[in-house]
Parts: structure tokens; sequence; C-alpha cells
């Protein structure tokens, strides 16, 4: 609970040192300049637009030709590079700073992968005791009256950071599990005698249980572990070993740091739901002292549910997997803390914290630890729900979201995932060969698509929280593995009612409140109602928050029992109930109690108009259209919908985005080729298509436009305060 706390206070300073200046130079003496180097990239008090590079082998100056071409031949600001392997070497570092500097004299500002993963023989040298083991356990059948011969092999493991090669294996538990009366539990009785050991390596252990050890049993379960060139996630060394490479790094000057699907190896079984487990003892001292009992044979408990009652084997699972979580949300924070220390405040820190594999990659990976692991803004990869996305956007702070997209050969994914992204408040990190930036679509689009960031100061308004339990979503006996309320959400969003998907855990972190108003928030965002799927397991605290929630402003509706809580203990059918709380919701239900209440889903001002089928809205009002379906470059905009209570027209192409005062005026407004708009008290008509963004800024109106070299005398009328952005297109 402490370091849940811990972790609010850090995550809520975010929006603090954005807004002081976002994302600026590192405080070494190589600096980007503060003009940014070119005219044809956003400012740096903007969230950039990044593309995923990778800073070549060590020695080699091959690096500066892809460079050149992203410096040349785009408008992106920022890059998330990969890194040599083993960067704690003198040479990865030096070739790094080279980077570092040739990256900067052109311009462009960079974050660089110093995860400890880019180290593991540097570790394993330095601590050969604190490699992450993989506990393998498996059932062999006794039957017959001959010997049996258990094979247990190893798993390859490899990820984006390499392979995780196999080290050593070994032997650890044998045991009977006897005969027993019909209903009573069966017991695991260990076997010192009668078992030959024909392999002991890291690619297997294979074995022979003599036919007098077996004697009697039903079955024998065999536990067997293999040592992997990895950091163990639970050593004491991590945290001190990811320091100083970090501070190795300070003198590069770079913009921030790189940390990217973060967790245990990737499995692409089940699991621990098949009898693999994260081991080393470490981990078993943080489960004993957490109320387990000796870690192997737990897991024998968790896996096989031999050896102690189901209440007893439902509450290991609930101790392991909230250790993973937090162990994991502990590294995380703490690489984001000492970026920050190293680099600067405005460091970035990024990318994701999201995996991929659901729902066990993912689980056994980190616990779902993407709402603990702090980062600059929301983000995600490849097609990991909008509803996630959003959800991250709110608690991480910043006014938009980002997903790392990566497509090798076909452009027309990308043009999907650039709209879709801009609709729903999120951007894209381009993970994608060279040849996208000749693509003249989808870096029309693109460009069109940044104006938004002009005037985005706040996150999508998603008005319904569909909150998940933790617990549940995690333990692979309960019913509710791999539940996160994400169906629940997607369904509302194709209802045409956005929703975010948070963990319950970010209840006991203090981040899912209830503000003075009365009610519930999660950073930027009010919700008009609140639906929590699968309390089973969950603490008290949940539960008393659920009863504040449903005497609150903010509607309730709950989904699923709690038979018990996370420790085991049994709680009867009254526990769950709470005054104005609707049970068993649906999607339709939700959405039809939106609609008797009276409240417009996407409007704060409760306008009883409903919304464009693609409109999208801000949670501080902002009201904005996103289309590229028919021309990935952009479709053509005559609109007619609603900013508040005000009708809005407007002709553009691609993107139109406007804020309107309670009065009527106008505060903020961006369009690509925009030709007309009337809303309120405010009219402009352009005799030629213009890229624009203009805001309201102390008192006075303030603008940019792209891709021209004056102001046409229509927008002088406005004001006079206009800056030229560049836009480098394809030829």
């Amino acid at each position: 609970m402490i370091e849940l706390r811990k972790l609010l206070i850090r995550i809520s300073l975010i929006p603090v040192l954005w807004a002081m200046n976002a994302l600026g130079a590192a405080p070494e003496a190589n600096q980007v300049p503060s003009n940014h180097g070119a005219e044809h990239r956003l400012p740096l008090t903007l969230p950039p637009e990044i593309w995923t590079w990778s800073t070549g082998s060590t020695g080699s100056d091959g690096y500066k030709k892809s460079l050149d071409t992203i410096a040349d031949q785009s408008n992106f600001g920022f890059l998330a590079t990969k890194s040599p392997r083993e960067i704690t070497t003198p040479e990865a570092h030096a070739h790094v700073k080279r980077v570092v500097e040739y990256v900067h004299s052109r311009g462009i500002r960079l974050a660089v992968d110093l995860d400890v993963r880019r180290a593991r023989l540097a570790f394993q040298k330095q601590h050969p005791d604190q490699q992450q083991w993989m506990l393998r356990i498996r059932s062999f059948p006794s039957t017959g009256t001959g010997a049996i011969h258990a094979e247990i092999t190893s798993a390859a493991l490899k990820d984006h950071t390499g392979e995780q090669v196999r080290l050593s294996g070994r032997l650890l538990h044998v045991w009977r599990v006897a005969k027993v009366r019909s209903g009573q539990p069966s017991d695991l009785e260990e076997i010192k005698e009668g078992i030959r050991i024909v392999e002991e390596s890291d690619q297997g252990v294979r074995l022979e249980i003599s036919p007098s050890a077996k004697a009697g049993a039903e079955e024998v379960i065999v536990a067997a572990a293999f040592e992997y060139r990895t950091p163990d996630v639970f050593s004491p060394a991590l945290i001190p070993f990811q320091k100083r490479i970090l501070e190795q790094y300070r003198d590069t000057g770079m913009d921030g740091a790189m940390k990217d699907e973060w967790g245990f190896p990737p499995v692409y079984n089940h699991g621990a739901k098949d009898g693999d487990f994260w081991l080393s003892d470490n981990l078993a001292n943080a489960y004993k002292a957490a109320g387990g009992d000796e870690f192997v044979r737990d897991c024998a408990l968790m896996s096989l549910g031999i050896g102690g009652t189901r209440e007893q084997r439902l509450t290991a699972i609930n101790r392991y997997m909230r250790l993973i979580l937090t162990e994991n949300a502990r590294i995380e924070n703490n690489f984001y803390t000492e970026t920050k220390r190293q680099f600067g405040p405005d460091a970035f820190v990024v990318v994701h914290a999201t995996w991929g594999h659901m729902p066990y990659g993912d689980a056994f990976k980190n616990g779902y630890s993407w709402w603990q692991a702090t980062r600059d803004f929301g983000q995600t990869d490849e097609q990991w729900p909008l509803p996630v996305r959003t959800s991250l956007a709110k608690k991480m702070g910043g006014p938009v979201w980002y997903n790392q997209f990566h497509e090798r050969r076909y452009p027309e994914s990308i043009y999907w995932e650039i709209w879709r992204d801009a609709r729903a408040g999120g951007r894209v990190n381009f993970l994608t060969p060279l040849w996208l930036l000749k693509d003249k679509a989808a870096m029309r689009a693109e460009s069109r698509v940044r104006l938004l960031n002009y005037i985005s100061k706040a996150p999508l308004d998603c008005p319904i929280a569909v909150v998940f339990g933790h617990a549940a979503a995690v333990n692979w006996v309960g019913p509710h593995f791999g539940d996160l309320g994400i169906d629940f959400a997607e369904e509302l969003w194709a209802r045409g009612v956005r929703a975010d998907v948070i963990p319950s855990t970010e209840i006991q972190a203090g981040a899912l409140r209830i503000d003075a108003d009365g009610q519930v928030a999660f950073g930027a965002q009010k919700y008009q109602a609140l639906v929590f799927v699968n309390p089973e397991y969950e603490p008290d605290s949940s539960i008393d928050f659920l009863r504040k929630v449903g005497r609150s402003n903010t509607a309730l509706f709950i989904r699923g029992k709690r038979t018990l809580t996370f420790d085991g203990k049994p709680r009867g059918e009254s526990d769950m109930i709470i005054d104005s709380a609707g049970a068993d919701p649906t999607p339709s239900r939700v959405v039809q109690f939106l609609t008797k209440s009276h409240s417009a889903p996407m409007s704060p001002y409760r306008v009883e108009v409903a919304p464009l089928a693609d409109q999208s809205m801000l949670t501080d009002g902002t009201t904005f259209l996103a289309r590229g379906e028919q021309d990935p470059a952009g479709d053509p905009i005559d609109a007619t919908f609603y900013c508040g209570t005000f009708r809005v027209k407007a002709q553009a192409t691609g993107v139109f985005a406007i804020k309107l005062s309670r009065k009527g005026d106008l505060e903020s407004l961006a369009a690509s080729d925009l030709r007309f708009v009337e809303a309120g008290n405010f009219r402009l008509e352009l005799s030629e298509p213009l890229d624009l963004a203009i805001w309201q800024e102390n008192g006075r109106l303030r603008g940019v436009i792209q891709g021209t070299t004056k102001p046409p005398s229509e927008l002088m009328k406005l004001t006079r305060d206009w800056t030229i952005l560049k836009n480098v297109q394809p030829q």
C-alpha cells in the first residue's frame, strides 16, 4: 500500500512537469537547440511525432544514412531508439554518445533503450547467483509395475532484447500423490530414495523412479528448474544495476530513456496454468514474507490443486500474482524516476509496458502492470484495445496517448491506424521501415493529424469507467482469468459510448477517486457511470469504495459476486449489497441508462442532440472529427454538428477540431485544408484551403499555419501573431 501511494504521488507530478516545459533537452552540454533545429518540426512544448529507430551496431556509422533520411525527408522530431547489446561496455557507450551528438546536430531528440536486459552478460558476471530461473512442475501417472521414466525439458526464451541463454538445470523435488478416500484432498509426500537422475542439464532433466519409490501412488509430481542468463526480477541487485546504467549514460545528454515490454521473459504457453513458474531464492523469500509457505511446494498446489484446499490454492495464486505485479511495477517506476533524475525532469520515458499475448502472456510477464508502470503519456503497441489506451492516457497524464505500430510491408494498416488513433485521442509511434517516409498518403495524414497537437490540452472524453477485479483477472483457477472488462468496454464503444478500462488496484492506489463534486474521477476524466466487473477476491477497501460510489453522483453497476476475499476468507450474499447499484449489467443497459438520464455521453453541456457517428470530444469540451476511411490522406469534411450548445458548420479535409466558450466565443481551432467554419460567435471563410491551428493565449489569439509562406488577409484580421510551420512531404 505504501509503494502504491508513493507511485500515485510520482504520477501526479507528470502533468505539472509537462506543463513546465514538455520534453526539453537534457541538462548536459550536448543539447538540442531551443528552436528544435528546423521549422518543420513541432515545438518542444507539444507532444512530439515519434519514430522508432535503431542506433545500429557498435562502431558503425551506418546510422547516419537512415538518420539523414528521417531528418531531411520527414517532420519527425523524436526517436525512440534501440541500443546496441551489452550497453555497459565502453564501446557501446562511446557509440551511443556519437549517435546522440549526430542526432542532435540534425535538430532531433531521442531516447535510447537503457534496459538492464541490454546488459545481461555484465549482470551475470557481477551477480552470477542472481539469474532468473523457471520452475516447471509436471505430473506423471503411476501405472503398471515398472519404473517411471520422467523427462522435463527447458523452454527456449527470447524477446526483442535477445535470447535468454539457458545456463543450467536441476531437479528440485519428486513427490508421491497417495491414493485417498473419495472427497478427501490429496497430499504430497516427498520421495527421497529410489530416484536415479539420468540427465540434469540446461536442456532438460530426466530421471527414473523405481517401482518401490512410486508404490501406492496415483501419480508422481516432478519439479525441475532451469536457469537463464537474464536478471532475476526479484534480485536486490537489479535496481542498483539499473541506476548505474542510467548514470553511465548521463554524459551523452540524450533526451530520455526507453524501456519496452518489461517483465519476466515471454511465455507462449499457459504459463503457471501449465505448471511453469518464475523462481529464485529472492522470489521465494518474498512469497514467504507475504504469508506463503514453502514456495515450490505451493507452486505444486497452485498448478495441480494438490496439497491444500481450493481456498488455499486460490489464495496462493493471488499472492504469487500480486508479487509479480508489485515487483515489476517497482522496477518500472524506479527506471522512470531515475531517468528524470539523470537526464532532467523533462526527459521522455518511452515506450510501453504492454506485450500483447493475452490473457496468459501478459499476466505472467508482469501481472498487467501497465497502469502502474509510469510513463510520459499513456503508451501501448500493435492492436491494443482502445479502452486500455484511453485509460492509460488518464493515468499517465498529458493530452494524448501513443501506440507503437509495427508494419514492414504494406501501408494500408498504417493508414487505418493513423486515423483510428486520432479519433480516439491518440497518436502513432511509427515502428516502420523508412519506405513509409516516401508514402504520400501516410505522411499527409500524419501532417494533418499533428495540427491537433496545438490545441489538444486534455484527453479523450470517455464517460464510462469499466473497472475490472485485478486479482480475479490474473487468477487462472477462478472463472474470470484474463477478463479485463475489455469486451464490455468495446461493445460500449461500438454503441457510440466511449469507456475506459481500469484495474481495481487503482482504487488502492488512490488514483480512482471520488472528487469534491461527487463524481468518480481518474486523472482528468469524470465518469457518469462506473461498471465493476468480477469483484471476486477483492479486498474490503474495494467494496468500501463501491459503497461510496453508490452514494455519489456517478451511477454504479456491478457484474458478479465476491465469495472469497483476496486472502481466501469467505463472504456471503449480503457482502455485495450496495445501495443504488445496478446488478449484472449489459452494455445495452448502460447505454439505455445514459439515454434515460438525459446525459448525452459525448457532451459536457448535456446537449440532447445525437453526435455524429465519428464525432469525438476531449474532457475539456474540445470537439473534433478525424476522417480518412475513403482517402488515406484524409477525407473531405462538410459537416454540421454541435460543440457544447452551439451548432458548428465546417468544411475541411481530414481533421477539424474546435473549442468554444460557454458564450460561444472561439477558444481554439485546428483544421487541415480549412475552407469554412461557422460556430457560435465565430465565422471564417478562406479563399484558399489552409492548414492551421489557432488558440487563445494570454487573452488574445495566436496561431500557426502549415505548408505556406504567409497568412492570408482573412487570418490577419483575426490576429497578426502567426507562426509558419513548414511541412516536409514526399515528392
